[in-house]
């Protein structure tokens, strides 16, 4: 336990070493014995969870300056990122991390730690395949050997590449003098997206104390990484004049909008539901949340908003991509009175066959084809959006690094408790 408490309060002076903070603080009067609580949420989330009611606080010392140790309060709700309360509040609970960080460890289960846990690909499933050349294709990610084809089974390692598969079969059928089957192929591809529906694997979650290299979250850094590489590369060559490269930008920045987000709000739901885990990473959350807040767009009055940055993306995304016609606005198309000739308007139908009732008229069928165009939002963020949001894709990565590897910290220490 002695472990996660020095990483919580190590963590908790990074917080404090950030311009943010110390802008704050600066125009703050802290007198001697008063508390700055920190907030337990800092980017504008749209989860299904509630935030944690126990805070990060910091007493004043004699001094003027925050001791470095930090405590646990609770009885109050903060909306700000920090507040000061008075040293003499008698809503303000106090306590100490150590206690605080033993009650955590007592009740912290085993399910938050899938965020570390290793995907182990080694589930088996199969499929029939509708002809009479063979029964079943199996797909087996152990396999040593990209496709085995043994009596009247297909083995494969992977299923997406059907052209490699099917070069296997014939190989197999030409290495006995015959001709490959009719139908065989359709059959086989048919065999193999039943496969793609079934696609499993495991995720082990590894004993408690027992030391974890890599996991899902590192994985996914490790690619969140590469995509951000890409981005900053075009990201450098759209700055140098070329104009080609915005689609790249767009891109990849939709994608880890799209994907990102997700994980954001799966770290913070776990920190609401598990404080412990937010105390050991506040630093990363705050320094997200000023990045989301640098962006050169309001859409939230107090804080930055998930959802708002995932719209201005798709927005600037869809203009790029699904605007091929020539039209930014909606057509409207004034209609002469006989244009639409032999109205009828059908109600009452039966309870079970509601949608009888409509109106009909003269090219109803023409006007429901019509009715199907649609233009994008048309979105054009300034140059210095994209710049910015290499910046929130930076702080993004570290706050995974960062929820990882105490995650890592924590379930090692657990491994001490038993």
């Amino acid at each position: 336990m002695n472990e996660v408490v020095t990483e919580i309060r190590k963590n908790v002076c990074r917080l404090l070493e950030h311009n943010g903070f110390q802008h704050w603080k600066a125009q703050e009067r802290l007198e001697p014995g008063d508390y700055v609580l920190v907030n337990n949420s800092f980017v504008f989330r749209d989860v299904g969870t509630v935030k944690s009611d126990l805070y990060l606080c910091l007493e004043v010392a004699d001094s003027g300056e925050l001791k470095p140790d930090p405590k646990i309060a609770t009885g109050v709700r903060l909306n700000s990122d920090f507040k000061r309360f008075s040293g003499r509040s008698q809503n303000l609970l106090v306590r100490e991390l150590n206690d605080a960080v033993s009650d955590q460890i007592q009740s912290i289960g085993r399910l938050i730690f899938l965020l570390i846990g290793k995907v182990q690909d080694r589930v088996v499933v199969d499929a029939a395949i509708n002809h009479a050349a063979f029964d079943l294709v199996l797909w087996d990610p152990t396999l040593n050997d990209d496709i085995s084809i043994s009596g009247r089974r297909i083995s494969v390692r992977e299923v997406h590449d059907e052209e490699r598969i099917w070069e296997a079969i014939e190989k197999h059928f030409r290495s006995q003098s015959q001709d490959v089957p009719s139908g065989l192929s359709a059959a086989l591809g048919v065999a193999l997206d039943k496969l793609q529906d079934q696609a499993e694997a495991e995720v082990e979650i590894p004993p408690f104390g027992t030391r974890v290299e890599g996991g899902i979250t590192d994985a996914i850094v490790q690619v969140l990484r590469e995509q951000r590489d890409r981005y900053s590369e075009a990201l450098n060559r759209y700055q140098d004049g070329d104009p080609s490269v915005l689609n790249e930008i767009l891109r990849i920045a939709y994608n880890f909008a799209s994907d990102a987000t997700g994980y954001i709000r799966l770290v913070v739901s776990i920190c609401d539901l598990k404080p412990i885990v937010l105390w050991g990473t506040i630093a990363e959350h705050y320094a997200l949340s000023e990045e989301f807040r640098n962006l050169p767009w309001t859409r939230s009055r107090n804080k930055p908003s998930l959802k708002n940055y995932e719209g201005v993306i798709s927005d600037a995304r869809n203009s790029a991509f699904h605007n091929l016609f020539p039209f930014r606005k909606t057509l409207s198309i004034p209609l002469s009175a006989d244009a639409l000739q032999g109205a009828r308007l059908r109600i009452f139908s039966e309870h079970r066959r509601k949608k009888e009732n409509e109106l009909t008229y003269q090219d109803k069928e023409l006007v429901d084809v019509l009715t199907q165009f649609t233009r994008a939002r048309e979105q054009r963020p300034p140059d210095r959006f994209w710049r910015q949001n290499l910046k929130v894709m930076d702080a993004t990565i570290a706050l995974f690094e960062r929820a990882s590897e105490f995650l890592k910290i924590l379930h090692t220490s657990l491994g001490d408790q038993s």
